[in-house]
């Protein structure tokens, strides 16, 4: 349901996948016709196992991998292209999920484009984030997960 809802912002997008697991989200975008994905976890395994994925899938060309702390990925941000990426996926782990962080790391980073957009998957019973520079675009409930799409809006900087 989330990429039928997206799939106008899909086409030669620079996508971050964040919180990557077995890259996924990131996999699904370039196969749905994205420039490249960017993924980012902080396990070892996670990101060997994305870009054996990767790999298996034919995108090696167009998939980048930062075994990183996402929070850390994001406050240098500066190292990365300003405004590189249109399509942000972050599905952290329920336990640890922090909706506001990252839409506030997101917000500073400088990293995001013009009318970007950020998809993030986290449990009902987190609070709900608030940010001034994104606009809630969907939120949908399905059993214990809340997915939602913001759309950012640029800063003036």
């Amino acid at each position: 349901a989330l990429f039928d809802y997206l799939a106008g912002f899909i086409p030669d997008a620079r996508v971050l996948d964040l919180y990557c697991g077995s890259g996924g989200l990131g996999l699904e975008a370039l196969s749905r016709g994205a420039k490249l994905s960017w993924f980012v976890d902080l396990s070892q395994d996670s990101i060997i196992t994305a870009k054996e994925n990767c790999n298996r899938l034919g995108f090696q060309s167009l998939g980048k991998f930062s075994q990183r702390d996402v929070f850390k990925f994001l406050k240098n941000g500066n190292e990365y292209e300003a405004g590189l990426f249109d399509l942000v996926f972050a599905s952290p782990p329920y336990k640890i999920a922090d909706p506001q962080r990252i839409l506030d790391s997101l917000a500073n980073s400088a990293i995001l484009a013009v009318n970007s957009a950020v998809c993030l998957e986290y449990s009902k019973h987190t609070r709900q984030p608030e940010a001034e520079q994104f606009t809630m675009y969907r939120r949908n409930i399905y059993g214990e997960t809340v997915i939602e799409v913001w759309d950012y809006k640029t800063a003036e900087r």
